[in-house]
This record gives C-alpha cells, sequence and structure tokens, in this order.
C-alpha cells in the first residue's frame, strides 16, 4: 500500500476531512527531545482501516489546529504503542490534549507474562511479522525525508489496528477490560504526562523516611528545578537530576555548594540563591532511615509471586519493591489498595 506524505495544509485539510468518517487510526510520531524540555514535533505518522499510511510533516503544517481537530475527536480512536511521549509531543504542537487512545503496549501487560514489550515484538507476537528497527536513532528534523526514513515510519503505525483488535479480543477473553480502562485512564490523565511545576517533586524517587519539612523542601526545589528549564527551554536533569535533587537536600553547605556551580545549564546568581533559600530551612535529619520490614516484605513478596503466577502478569505491573516498602509503612496510601489490584492482590495483604 503506498504511503502519502503530507507536507501542505492543503493536503492536510482532505486528511482532515477524511478522518471525519473513520472510527478508528493507528497513530506514531516521531520527534527530537535532546536538548529541550518539550518534544520538538518532526513527523506523525497514520494509518487507516482501508490500508492507507499518511506521514504528516510538521515542519510544513501551518494550520495546527488541523492536527489537534483530529486528536481530540471523541469519536476518533487512537490506537499508540507506547503513548505517553507521543501525546507529549502532539500536545506541544498542538495545545490540545489526545483523547480516545488505545495503547496497546498497556493492553499488553494485561496479556503476558513479560511487561512492556516493545512495538516490534507485538508485530511478531499477534501479526508473526518481522519490521526493522533502528529508526529511533534517526535524525527525523533532517529534511527532505528519504525512502529508508519513510518506510520506517510506515511500519511504526501498519499493524496497530490489526494488533488493538487481537488485543481487545483477548482482554475480553480473560475479562480483563476494566483492568485495562483504569490502568490506561491512570497513566494517561494529563496532570501524569504534562506536569504541573507544582506538582513536579511526585514524579521524583524520594527516601521514605522524608518528613513532612522535608517533602515542603523537595515540592519547592522540584518547582524551581522545573520552572528553569521551561524557562530555558532545556531537559531538567540540565539543571539538576533526581538523584542530584535528593543529594543537594541530604549534603553539607560545601557539597551543596559544588553541585550547585557545576550544574550544566548556567543560571544567575539570583537564580542559585532561590534554591539556596530554599535549603536554609531544611533540618539535619537524625534518622536517616525507617527501620525495614523485611519479613513483611518478604511474605508480601511471596504473594505477590503467587498472584503473578496464578493471573500470569508481570509481578512489576502488580507491585514493585518501592511500593512494598511504602505499603509495610504507609499501608493504606500504596497504590494496590485500589481498583483492579486491589482486587487481585491488596485484599491478600491488608
Amino acid at each position: 500500500m503506498t504511503n502519502f506524505l503530507v507536507d501542505s495544509d492543503k493536503k492536510l485539510s482532505i486528511l482532515s476531512s477524511k478522518l471525519h468518517d473513520i472510527t478508528e487510526i493507528g497513530l506514531d510520531t516521531e520527534f527530537i527531545r535532546e536538548s529541550t524540555y518539550r518534544p520538538i514535533l518532526a513527523l506523525i505518522q497514520i494509518s487507516l482501516p482501508n490500508g492507507e499510511i499518511y506521514l504528516i510533516d510538521p515542519l510544513s503544517i501551518k494550520k495546527r489546529e488541523l492536527v489537534g481537530d483530529f486528536i481530540c475527536n471523541k469519536n476518533l480512536i487512537k490506537i499508540i504503542h507506547s503513548s505517553k511521549q507521543d501525546i507529549e509531543a502532539l500536545y506541544s504542537f498542538t495545545d490540545t490534549y489526545p483523547v480516545n487512545i488505545f495503547d496497546t503496549q498497556i493492553a499488553s501487560n494485561f496479556l503476558y507474562e513479560k511487561s512492556n514489550p516493545g512495538y516490534s515484538s507485538l508485530v511478531k507476537t499477534t501479526c508473526d511479522s518481522d519490521i526493522k528497527e533502528g529508526s529511533w536513532r534517526t535524525n527525523w528534523l533532517e529534511r527532505p525525508l528519504s525512502d529508508k526514513k519513510i518506510n520506517y515510519a510506515a511500519d511504526d503505525v501498519r499493524y496497530l489496528i490489526e494488533i488493538k483488535k487481537f488485543l481487545l479480543e483477548e482482554l475480553i477473553k480473560m475479562d480483563r477490560v476494566s483492568w485495562f480502562n483504569e490502568e490506561q485512564e491512570r497513566e494517561l490523565e494529563k496532570s501524569n504526562i504534562i506536569l504541573n511545576t507544582k506538582d513536579a517533586w511526585e514524579k521524583i524517587n524520594y527516601p521514605l523516611y522524608f518528613s513532612t519539612d522535608d517533602l515542603k523542601i523537595l515540592k519547592d526545589i522540584a518547582c524551581w528545578r522545573e520552572q528553569l528549564a521551561i524557562k530555558y527551554n532545556i531537559p531538567k536533569r540540565w539543571i539538576l537530576s533526581d538523584s542530584l535533587v535528593i543529594k543537594v537536600m541530604l549534603a553539607n553547605t560545601k557539597k551543596t555548594d559544588d553541585i550547585l556551580y557545576n550544574i550544566k545549564q548556567q543560571l544567575s546568581d539570583s537564580e542559585i540563591q532561590i534554591i539556596k533559600n530554599i535549603l536554609k530551612n531544611k533540618k539535619q535529619n537524625k534518622n536517616k532511615n525507617i527501620t525495614p520490614n523485611k519479613d513483611l516484605e518478604n511474605k508480601y513478596s511471596e504473594i505477590l509471586n503467587y498472584v503473578s503466577d496464578e493471573f500470569k502478569i508481570d509481578s512489576t505491573i502488580i507491585a514493585n519493591k518501592r511500593d512494598l516498602e511504602f505499603f509495610s509503612h504507609f499501608h493504606d496510601k500504596a497504590r494496590f489498595m485500589k481498583g483492579w489490584r486491589y482486587k487481585i492482590f491488596g485484599k491478600l495483604v491488608q
């Protein structure tokens, strides 16, 4: 089947009209995110039920709202594999948050013992076809697009509609559609992908012994880092990695200064002073550890492995090591104490 390059607003308008009469499409994006805060969208691939594949060139499109129209169309299912970064790239390009997603990776996690399979692996498993890998190494912003790049990009959506049909049928057979819907809704919630600067701390794997005061400082530092990354349009790790955020909270003044004055992005004295003022509020925490409840955690792990075997789901999808540690100290706040996780695991350990 021919791959169609959409490199003008006129062609995009024609495609948009065609999408009004379709209920589902395969969707993928190519983007670059090596040195920017948000991904730079370089290509949008769409597969139609009739087998046609369209490659939209964002570098040639002025009417971005035409892309926004179909990604926020509630009546059009967008089938994407491992969709979070694609959603963010589309949001960055259109300022519109995609809706009605079917994430094939999330769906597959409820059907196979190995979690988070790659797209090519899922193509092989469900469609018995082989596709070439390695397109992620390509500079997708280069123009013109070579035939090789176009074929790479087309393959990334060629099988999505077929894969979704297979996965949905299997989810129905195993009575796990509600599990999938719940998990996808939680994973793809806008606040989980497009971060509010005030909520950035929630993505940091902080020590469980942190006090309320510690968490207040963590929130302020994470917000400071996020705001600067947005201001300079750079990856936030260029300000401070997550591990360095924790390190500056625990280090003495000299070590903290060494870290702050060796940040990759050059910051002004006033910007550095902001985090120094935040850190002035930190208190020396004499108890640097919560006593591990190893016996309890081992017991939970045994039950988790049993449940994983029974339902043939990767145990880390149900609960990971940090989940178990968190539960042993904070109990009802653990993520497996609600929803489908509670039904198969949480109620067994409460």
